[in-house]
């Protein structure tokens, strides 16, 4: 291999080759802001395997680079020469002999002179970081699941099954889901002070026979194997009917209320629907059982009641009529596979250390070329000019 080639200076030392891997990145995030479909955005495998390569990128650079550390030439005269020069009287010879007694160690040609400073290791350990970053989030990529359930109190859910999930997202390469146990809720809290996003009591049932009864809150999980099991939050789901004129069904269907920032008016519960020209808003407080449905056409209101769920079997406003049939109490769980969140954080501390090594410590390099009257000396880093000035 020809380690001076352009090919191989672009790939291992140069930074521009890092922006190939951020093409698609860019795609996806363009197509996000933007709201168009872009080619590859709407997969994550694209990604996933852009992240790969990257990983391997890095891992090259990062093994080249340390590979580098014991060498008396690190960087080498193939690229990075600076354009601008300057022209000094006094001989090659002299000038490269000056810069050897200041730790200047020089190629075959005695041409080319560098100085073994401390920033490189900065490379190294950035490179290092970055590729522990990858590696580490690529892996958690590839054995990916997360899964949402809502369920209420009632019959056990298996985690195992798929079909229990109302979303979910594997990776290409997750393991089977078996060491994940039944759930069933056997109580659930309002949201409350103690509770404010809502609790759940439920029972895990493992594959061992054992049991363990426990409260999921947010945020925090419940550890089984490598799974982390939550509860995201409580949810309500009245199922409304509203009627015009006594007979004209205008809507007849089911509203998700996901709980609001804030109280609002004693409601802590919102949701919204739509049917043809017509747009409503639900509001529901658990503590009373209060229900509030507004609807719209289009700026105009045209209803605004109350009524108490499992009480009034209705409520009437002018020509309107709101019934409230059922209403689903629901607990949110999510289930994901752990992610090794403490070694990209130190992969990242790694990255930032070096990076910071890298800034504040400028290689220093210099490029001799003999001239008629002296020398022509170009140079990375001032200590190199620095010197042959001093000497005059």
């Amino acid at each position: 291999m020809n380690i001076d080639s352009k090919l191989f200076r672009f790939f291992l030392r140069s930074p521009w080759s890092l922006l190939i891997f951020f093409i698609i990145p860019l795609i996806v995030i363009l197509s996000v802001i933007f709201h168009i479909k872009l080619p590859l955005a709407g997969s994550k495998y694209p990604l996933l395997l852009n992240n790969v390569c990257f990983t391997l990128f890095l891992f090259s650079r990062f093994l080249y680079t340390l590979l580098g550390i014991k060498k008396s030439i690190r960087y080498g005269s193939g690229d990075g020469m600076p354009r601008r020069s300057v022209e000094l009287a006094c001989p090659t010879d002299a000038a490269r002999k000056t810069l050897a007694d200041a730790g200047f160690l020089f190629d075959t040609s005695g041409n080319y002179g560098e100085k073994r400073e401390t920033g490189y290791l900065g490379t190294v350990l950035l490179y290092a970081g970055l590729f522990f970053v990858l590696f580490t989030g690529s892996l958690d990529n590839l054995f990916q699941f997360s899964g949402t359930i809502r369920d209420g109190i009632g019959v056990p859910t298996d985690l195992k099954m798929l079909d229990a999930y109302k979303k979910v997202s594997v990776g290409p390469v997750t393991t089977d889901l078996s060491t994940l146990p039944k759930m069933r809720i056997i109580g659930q809290f309002f949201p409350d002070d103690t509770y404010p996003r809502g609790a759940t009591e439920v029972v895990f049932q493992f594959n061992d026979g054992k049991e363990r009864t426990v409260i999921l809150k947010s945020p925090e999980p419940f550890k089984a194997g490598a799974y982390d099991i939550y509860m995201s939050k409580m949810v309500y789901e009245p199922k409304l009917a509203i009627t015009i004129d006594g007979s004209k069904l205008v809507f007849n269907g089911r509203v998700l209320l996901d709980q609001l920032p804030e109280n609002e008016n004693g409601f802590s519960f919102y949701g919204t629907f739509a049917e043809g020209v017509i747009d409503g808003k639900v509001y529901y407080q658990p503590e009373k059982s209060r229900l509030r449905v507004v609807v719209h056409q289009g700026r105009q209101q045209l209803l605004d009641t109350e009524l108490l769920f499992q009480k009034d079997r209705l409520s009437r406003s002018a020509n309107f009529a709101v019934a409230c049939e059922t209403m689903g109490v629901w607990s949110e769980i999510y289930v994901v596979h752990r992610r090794h969140m403490s070694l990209i954080y130190l992969g990242g501390v790694l990255a930032v250390i070096g990076l910071l090594m890298r800034v504040m410590i400028r290689p220093q390099r210099v490029w001799l070329e003999e001239t008629g009257e002296g020398c022509r000396v170009r140079a990375v880093g001032n200590d190199a000019e620095k010197r042959l000035k001093a000497e005059g």
